[in-house]
């Protein structure tokens, strides 16, 4: 039984704390980008551990240089990232929030108004939508692997429940994830 409309609309309005929110998730849990950092710290552990078991004069000095290297380099990593966000959500303009663009869910695709421009997307079917996250307070939909459109909660011209059920009715079980 299908109940979610033929077209669902969305003028999207941004605010800081979902673009941040999605950086954050792009970066740190799609991208798994976490993982090599994580691994440093854990080599430069290893090594700091070794350089104390050979208990040689300077092996303190060495350890504690590497454990300050295998702690620091993840942070400075981690803290760039997320000052560059910041400062991506400041040259946007997102406080207040701003309506960016306006995404239509249509039965044959996706299509994209840009807020500042009268341009809209050629329709994006279906079948080439990547996949779809639903995150709090957002909807992540990701038309190319590194190309995705936000939806955040209460926007569009139906329930969020109808936004997600007419994505996965469009997209496939396997392409939506909560």
């Amino acid at each position: 039984m299908k109940t979610t409309p033929g077209t669902i609309t969305i003028p999207v309005r941004m605010d800081e704390k979902t673009f941040k929110r999605f950086a954050r998730f792009d970066m740190f849990i799609l991208r798994k980008k976490w993982i090599r950092p994580a691994v440093f710290f854990l080599i430069m552990t290893a090594f700091a551990f070794a350089a104390l078991l050979i208990g040689k004069e300077q092996s303190g000095m060495i350890a504690a240089v590497l454990l300050v290297i295998g702690i620091g380099l993840p942070l400075v990593y981690a803290g760039s990232f997320l000052s560059q966000v910041n400062m991506q959500a400041v040259s946007r303009k997102l406080k207040p929030a701003r309506e960016v663009y306006t995404v239509s869910l249509r039965e044959e695709g996706v299509t994209v108004k840009d807020g500042r421009k009268d341009e809209e997307t050629p329709v994006i079917p279906w079948d080439k939508v990547q996949q779809a996250f639903r995150r709090k307070g957002c909807i992540y939909l990701y038309v190319t692997a590194a190309k995705a459109f936000l939806l955040p909660a209460g926007q569009a011209d139906a329930t969020d429940d109808e936004v997600w059920s007419f994505l996965k009715e469009h997209m496939g079980q396997d392409k939506c994830r909560e």
